[in-house]
């Protein structure tokens, strides 16, 4: 039975978290605003191209509610299996709260990219890898989050600074797996994962660094056309402003 509930709790969470991620607050902002934001711009459901189409505002809260959402999901997983005794009829494996908690994450990036609330055409994972960095490593995120802002000061655009912080974020949790392997092998032992109290928090390992770099890649991925204009130098900067009037003349 063990295993049983085992997979089904592997299942479960990887339900909770796409349906978590299928949330299209893009699309939802756009609505409210009168349009599908996925006709406009980049075609993309997220609060970058929502920023670009309908101004400062909605692009801020788009990316917040996205990220808000990757976290929450986390979150859930996470104080459902510290607090209840439901570990306790799963498998014995030590790392598999960190296990389940990572696959949210992964469900969350796949309901993200392929809503089923939004025709399954959704964004590219910046902001649910954003929340995902938070979660598990907030001293991870808050350097990154300074590298993001640095690198756009210099580029003025949000690709760029994605593309550079988020692989960033990535490596930098090879630091907490170092630890875990060499001095700090004890799962009760903080080594910079996410922590509340003694005992509410969470030691990080390979898991967690493998699904990072898995994330990464679909978000490198996601970006390729970004890519290949930022390679021909025909990237445009993010500019944070209402435009949908004159996208409108020009469809005209």
């Amino acid at each position: 039975m063990e295993l049983t509930y085992t997979l089904l709790s592997l299942l479960l969470v990887l339900v909770l978290g796409y349906l978590m991620g299928s949330f299209p607050n893009a699309v939802i902002i756009g609505k409210i605003y009168g349009i599908d934001i996925r006709a406009y711009g980049s075609h993309n459901a997220g609060g970058t191209n929502v920023g670009r189409t309908l101004g400062k505002f909605p692009g801020v809260l788009t990316i917040c509610l996205d990220v808000l959402k990757s976290y929450l999901a986390l979150l859930m997983v996470f104080l459902f299996l510290t607090y209840t005794p439901w570990l306790n009829v799963l498998s014995s494996y030590p790392y598999l709260k960190e296990i389940l908690v990572c696959l949210t994450s992964l469900g969350t990036a796949i309901g993200h990219i392929y809503p089923l609330f939004a025709h399954f055409k959704g964004g590219k994972i910046v902001a649910v890898f954003t929340g995902f960095i938070l979660f598990m490593c907030p001293i991870d995120f808050a350097l990154c989050v300074i590298l993001f802002f640095l690198v756009f000061a210099k580029f003025h655009r949000i690709s760029i600074s994605s593309l550079t912080a988020a692989p960033s974020a990535a490596l930098l949790l090879m630091v907490p797996m170092i630890l875990d392997l060499t001095v700090l092998p004890s799962l009760s032992s903080f080594n910079g994962g996410l922590y509340f109290t003694p005992t509410c928090m969470l030691h990080l390992t390979y898991y967690t660094f493998i699904t990072a770099m898995i994330l990464v890649t679909i978000l490198v991925i996601r970006h390729l056309p970004n890519i290949i204009r930022i390679k021909n130098h025909k990237e445009p900067e993010t500019h944070f402003q209402y435009s949908l009037d004159d996208k409108k003349k020009d469809n005209k």
